[in-house]
């Protein structure tokens, strides 16, 4: 069974995240904050779930860190910001995907599913 680190700060979107991959048949490991993912990304989640904009640690953050410490995980970015700056960012940091919230529960599957089934 394929394991997706769910990073987000907003219990409400986490929980939503949460149940809409297990009812998918994935298991799901959380972290509510940047800090408590680095601890969560040591059990090598196939896939990161990510929010942005999170108090103390920004995603963006998050991913320089996990890059540093040599982690190659997929990565979608969750967020609610759907500017040009925000995307040009994600392409940057070599995101594999983007979903801008409120998110569609079958686009946000269909892009998990294509990128767990590439590797």
């Amino acid at each position: 069974m394929k394991k997706i680190l769910v990073v987000e700060d907003e219990e409400d979107i986490l929980n939503l995240v949460r149940i809409i991959l297990e009812i998918n048949n994935y298991k799901v490991i959380v972290a509510h904050d940047g800090y408590q993912g680095l601890e969560m990304v040591k059990e090598n989640p196939d896939l990161i779930l990510l929010d942005i904009m999170m108090p103390g640690m920004t995603g963006w953050e998050f991913l320089d860190k996990i890059s540093a410490d040599g982690y190659d995980i997929p990565v979608i970015v969750l967020t609610a910001n759907a500017q040009m700056s925000t995307l040009e960012t994600a392409i940057n940091k070599k995101v594999d995907d983007c979903v801008v919230k409120p998110f569609d529960r079958e686009d946000l599957m269909e892009k998990v599913n294509s990128i767990l089934n590439k590797n």
